[in-house]
């Protein structure tokens, strides 16, 4: 039957794989003689209406759609009981195989991954059209460019469409449905940009944010719990990119990127070779390094100052005198914070927080660790070894006068003693700070104690002071025809399910 039907226009060379629906097979058109891929509508199904219209409708939704990185569908044919269409063929593999077989994708591959498909997503989301149905098996990657191509609008919802589902059925795979779409309520453009963050979650950490025995358990977790952060299970993506995927996993539908677009952008911010931070953070940097000196001097002033107000605080008779003192050194402790504080406001004014920070602070810190190892070399120098070694030895020599002048004062006069004494002290010293020095110079130790200060609980604490704003873009949903329908497909087997 199906030879007949391709008789004169296609020629069938192998199996390509089998789905839930039906099977593909790659062959030849004879009249363009180029390889296609030809998907056929189960012999067992062809009888049944419902699923040969949305067989049918996964075509023409399909053909609606021309993106570099959405699968083309070339024709379709109904011919008694056979059911098929031609599309594009792609040498390669999906994704799900490449990760099955060959782990994770490293962070740059997965950026590029999930920005390709949020583009075509973006893309068919302006059409009207909501795919429902994001996964890793529905994601082919072009062997020789490394493309993503998005395929298998079978369950596709159209803005104006009837569908093939009935009310309050959900279609779908459990693993990467959105919380709305397995609580069977409408669903919108957010709605897979949800699925395609499960489907960045694992390209890029190779699991799932949930691990549940069956697809109801599946669902109910992608419902009420929130996902671990993908740092938490992947620590070598890029926080960025990190915190990108993690959004998109938002349970609330406003919370997430509004289109494909946006998140697309957002990956591409999160991956891009920084030329420079922006003014707001170089000033910020700037003024540190401004203020380390005037930082020394009040370090040096508080531990002078409050150990004599500590002292007059408890020994002073009056309550006067004593609360003064106290203010005094309440006053003193808080000024730097309010100090900090103060530039924080005006960080976060201008549109950055404590990762972008921390990030300004360890390109500065990075950008400046390649500069002196050109400089001076990678590990400890001549000078500072030798420094390191009389330090030492004077701390050896003195301890040494120490010993003998208070267990055996009588073999040495006690002013040789003092005097063997004072020079070790006075050589360790010297040496260390002038070793100390010389490391501070080769490291950088200024920078990283300020990186350790702001990416530390007390810079956190300045930041939450300061005032948080997540930024939360509500979209309008697409129009939606009806309600979804629930026939849950998940990794392990087709499984029909019905919710209310």
């Amino acid at each position: 039957m199906l030879d007949r039907a391709l008789a004169g226009r296609y020629v069938l060379e192998r199996r390509l794989g089998r789905g839930g629906t039906g099977v593909v097979f790659l062959a030849r058109e004879l009249r363009l003689d180029r390889p296609v891929a030809i998907k056929l509508l189960a012999p067992a199904k062809a009888g049944d209406p419902v699923a040969r219209q949305r067989f049918l409708g996964e075509a023409r939704t399909a053909a609606q759609l021309s993106h570099p990185n959405i699968v083309p569908i070339f024709s379709v044919d109904e011919l008694a009981d056979v059911v098929f269409f031609a599309m594009a063929y792609v040498e390669g593999q999906t994704l799900g195989q490449r990760i099955r077989e060959h782990g994770p994708l490293s962070p740059e591959a997965g950026a590029r991954l999930v920005r390709e498909v949020a583009r075509a997503l973006a893309h068919a989301h302006e059409r009207g059209v909501v795919h429902r149905d994001v996964k890793p098996d529905n994601i082919l990657l072009d062997a020789a460019t490394g493309r993503a191509l998005v395929s298998d609008f079978g369950i596709a919802r159209v803005a104006g469409g009837g569908g093939t589902t009935g009310p309050w059925e959900v279609v779908g795979t459990a693993d990467y449905m959105s919380p709305e779409q397995a609580g069977g309520l409408v669903v919108d453009a957010r709605s897979d940009i949800y699925s395609l963050g499960v489907v960045g979650y694992y390209a890029l950490s190779g699991r799932l944010p949930f691990e549940a025995p069956d697809c109801f358990a599946m669902l109910a977790r992608h419902i009420t719990e929130p996902p671990p952060p993908l740092a938490s299970v992947a620590p070598g993506v890029p926080r960025r990119l990190a915190r990108v995927i993690d959004r998109c996993l938002s349970k609330e539908p406003s919370a997430r990127f509004s289109s494909g677009f946006h998140l697309a952008d957002a990956v591409q911010f999160a991956v891009a070779t920084p030329v420079g931070p922006p003014l707001a953070l170089r000033a910020f940097l700037v003024e540190s390094r401004h203020l380390s000196v005037p930082t020394l001097l009040y370090g040096m002033i508080l531990g002078l100052a409050i150990p004599l107000l500590a002292l007059q605080v408890v020994t002073a008779v009056e309550p006067g005198p004593r609360l003064v003192a106290a203010g005094f050194i309440v006053w003193l402790l808080l000024l730097p914070s309010a100090l900090m504080l103060a530039r924080v406001r005006r960080l976060r004014a201008a549109g950055f927080d404590r990762d972008d920070l921390t990030d300004a602070l360890a390109a500065e810190l990075a950008r400046h660790r390649e500069e002196l190892a050109f400089l001076y070399g990678e590990g400890q120098s001549r000078v500072e070894r030798v420094l390191g070694m009389l330090a030492y030895a004077g701390l050896a020599v003195a301890g040494i006068a120490a010993a003998v002048g208070l267990r055996a004062p009588e073999l040495a006069a006690p002013t040789v003693l003092l005097a063997a004494w004072g020079a070790g002290a006075v050589v360790a010293l010297l040496a260390g700070v002038a070793a100390r020095a010389c490391t501070e110079h080769r490291t950088d130790l200024r920078s990283e104690r300020r990186l350790r200060f702001w990416d530390g609980p007390l810079g956190r604490w300045l930041f939450r002071l300061s005032g948080r704003s997540v930024p939360r873009a509500a979209a309008p949903p697409l129009p939606a025809a009806g309600l979804p329908s629930y026939r849950t497909r998940t990794a392990r087997g087709a499984a029909p399910v019905r919710g209310g």
